[in-house]
């Protein structure tokens, strides 16, 4: 037993040398690959491990991309206003010839899957499409579990808007209104069940919407999975950029919309503050 513990330990400071005397091996590439599973077993705990940001040569960052267990993933993209938008698509890895596979559908479209050859790389994963040899990069980012979880908390309560919640137009066609609505509101309520509850309104008229809350797990973005309004089920689900958290306030980056499609309460893409209230 001592004779294999102080072999274990002899390796261990043999593979710390040679990652500190050749930088080169010192990355994820060099780490992932020194497990006893199987090539295509440790790609996908890999992919489950991280946040992955989506990059071209050409295009710079696209988006992100989260991978979770039994196939599922969430894509984070930008949208025509030049706010976010989330795709949930499936997901699995296929092996042949020793080289690993990823197989991205996206959901209510049978035609679209995306077949890419991955290989991973120290930033993260190389992918090519192999239909039309497009090449993309996934870029590695750690969960933040623990900073989600107490971002999670901080968030739970009662908010209210720091200032008028939205816009001023002069014309008919974009959101908001010619001049301020007396008493305008927008208020936020978070539980620790994961439902929330939102109010905007003026003076004279309120509209009340509720669904399920989360956060990323990088804890960039809020989720706001928007409950039909006539029945059951999820309408949409609204993507909103954290920009700010922290002594009492918070700031969310989005273009405000509400479940009745109202043209008054809403806005274009806009960081707006809230600070925590007691009704």
């Amino acid at each position: 037993m001592k004779q294999m513990m102080l072999t274990t330990l002899m390796m261990m400071v043999m593979t710390w040398t040679a990652f500190a005397g050749n930088p080169e091996l010192n990355c994820r590439d060099a780490f992932v690959q020194n497990t006893d599973i199987s090539q295509k077993a440790r790609i996908s705990a890999d992919l489950i491990g991280g946040i992955w940001q989506i990059e071209s040569t050409a295009e710079g960052t696209i988006g992100e991309i989260i991978f979770h267990e039994f196939g599922v993933a969430d894509e984070i993209l930008p949208d025509e206003e030049g706010g976010k938008t989330i795709k949930q698509v499936q997901w699995t890895l296929e092996e042949y010839n020793n080289a690993i596979f990823l197989v991205i559908s996206h959901r209510g479209d049978a035609h679209q899957t995306n077949l890419y050859r991955l290989s991973q790389t120290c930033e993260g994963m190389d992918l090519t499409d192999v239909g039309s040899l497009r090449r993309l990069q996934l870029r590695y980012e750690g969960k933040k579990l623990a900073s989600v979880k107490n971002l999670s908390q901080y968030l739970t309560g009662e908010w209210i808007t720091d200032a008028y919640p939205f816009d001023l137009t002069n014309s008919v066609n974009d959101c908001g209104t010619f001049k301020p609505m007396d008493d305008a509101f927008l208020q936020m309520s978070f539980r620790m069940d994961g439902t929330y509850a939102r109010s905007i309104g003026n003076r004279g008229y309120t509209l009340r919407e509720t669904g399920f809350w989360d956060i990323t797990d990088d804890g960039r973005y809020l989720l706001m999975h928007v409950q039909n309004p006539q029945g059951t089920g999820i309408v949409r689900t609204d993507v909103a950029e954290i920009t700010q958290a922290g002594d009492g306030s918070f700031h969310l980056r989005q273009a405000l919309k509400n479940a009745q499609g109202d043209d008054l309460f809403c806005t274009k893409v806009k960081e707006t503050g809230y600070q925590r209230w007691n009704p």
